[in-house]
């Protein structure tokens, strides 16, 4: 039987332990190589890779086009070139590509950063700076939903609200909660009360609008409604909000889209488009799309440093247009039912631990279990399959107490359920 965690593990986990922040680990999986779906960790041990990490690995590890044009990068010896100084023809590339592609109106722009985060804030930026020249800096207040998650800098920390207590409450100011309001999330199943609070929302002195779309991600998997999403964004812009909508989990394939509103709703055009995570094809990246009149005025407002390097460049144009082919092929759609059906399954053999029915959009479900608890536990177990399975699973929270399942988009549908088997078995033993 296989041991787990292995040594080579345990002395990775006690060293992270000594000289590592405290910050969000709890996996045991320490990872060394990886192939399409599966993870080998430092002792040997394989994993069937159900969270993507976060959604950033959404063509799986060792993905050939993409490892092609990070060596054919490489050996130009310009892996690295500041495009803030000169431009940098990758940069500009993609640049065109997102604008021309993303339903963010035209003519746009696109400002490359290195996370969804660091992308959230240009948005937030340019909406000030639009304010400051068009003498309207008393637009100040800012609308987020409740259990949303923008990023953990201090530019978007008011939108951060899917675990308060840790993530915003004790470094938000005083501008920060005076300046926000919040409205529920406009979920698939019900989204009158939050349409009833939007109505009541004196619009005229809001600078910003920012809603993950087409789902919640870190909040738990939540899908939106495209009817309540189209009622809020328009009248928002009739009254001169700018409308941000964060796509850095939902986007590059991950609910059936390519950027997140897309494929919602008949007309959602926003102002801003955030992307990140997959964007990349596993490098660092944030991409802020934006309306070509929301551009900065003068020089020196905003910049970066290893934004839009041609390395990360050169993964991410390979990755939209792998995506794009998968998407256009239907690809997602049948994880989608693979997904949706198992889940569902698993949750009617299961009720003595199961909240809530699966609930999800594309290749990103949710399960809810009765306790964070118990969440945890089912992770932890699902990693300690590997010892009884030959397999086990990598898994990730969401919300107070779902996991979500991400799988990589080109997963074999047969893995697919197979890793799905192991997670069912696991659950027997509770």
């Amino acid at each position: 039987m296989k041991e787990f965690p292995g040594p080579k593990a345990l002395a990775v986990l006690e060293k992270a332990k000594k000289y590592y922040a405290t910050t969000t680990q709890n996996s045991r999986v320490v990872v060394k190589s990886g192939e399409g779906a599966i993870v080998t960790d430092v002792d040997g041990n394989q994993f069937f890779d159900l969270h993507c990490d976060a959604s950033v690995n959404n063509l799986g590890r060792n993905n050939s086009g993409i490892r092609t044009r990070i060596i054919e990068q490489s050996v130009t010896g310009n892996m690295f070139s500041e495009h803030h100084s000169a431009p940098n023809a990758k940069a500009t590339d993609f640049a065109e590509i997102l604008c021309e592609k993303s339903p963010v109106p035209k003519p746009a722009k696109v400002f490359f950063s290195n996370s969804g985060a660091e992308a959230n804030e240009a948005a937030r930026k340019l909406c000030r700076a639009y304010r400051l020249r068009k003498g309207e800096a008393y637009r100040k207040t800012n609308i987020y939903f409740f259990n949303g998650f923008a990023g953990r800098t201090k530019g978007v920390l008011a939108a951060t609200s899917s675990k308060p207590e840790v993530q915003r409450d004790p470094f938000w100011d005083h501008c920060d909660q005076v300046n926000s309001l919040y409205l529920p999330y406009p979920r698939e199943i019900s989204f009158e009360q939050t349409l009833k609070r939007f109505e009541n929302f004196m619009l005229e002195h809001v600078d910003s609008l920012l809603i993950e779309l087409s789902c919640q991600g870190e909040g738990g998997i939540i899908p939106a409604s495209a009817y309540a999403v189209s009622r809020i964004i328009e009248k928002a812009q009739a009254a001169g909000v700018i409308c941000i909508v964060d796509a850095i989990q939902c986007g590059m394939g991950r609910d059936g889209s390519m950027f997140g509103c897309d494929h919602l709703a008949f007309g959602i055009t926003p102002d801003i488009l955030t992307m990140g995570k997959a964007l990349g094809g596993g490098l660092p990246i944030g991409a802020t799309i934006f309306r070509g009149d929301l551009d900065f005025e003068k020089k020196g407002q905003h910049s970066n440093t290893f934004g839009g390097g041609p390395m990360v460049m050169s993964s991410a144009i390979e990755a939209f247009f792998q995506i794009e082919k998968m998407l256009s092929l239907g690809f997602v759609g049948i994880l989608e039912n693979i997904l949706s059906e198992n889940l569902l399954e698993i949750y009617s053999r299961h009720p003595n631990i199961m909240a809530k029915k699966p609930r999800g959009r594309g290749a990103m479900w949710a399960l809810e279990f009765v306790s964070a608890e118990i969440r945890d536990l089912v992770i932890q177990r699902s990693e300690e399959a590997v010892t009884i399975e030959g397999k086990g699973l990598r898994l990730l929270g969401a919300g107070d107490k779902s996991i979500r399942f991400m799988p990589p988009l080109n997963i074999a549908p047969e893995d697919l359920k197979r890793a799905l088997g192991i997670f069912d078995r696991t659950l027997l033993r509770f």
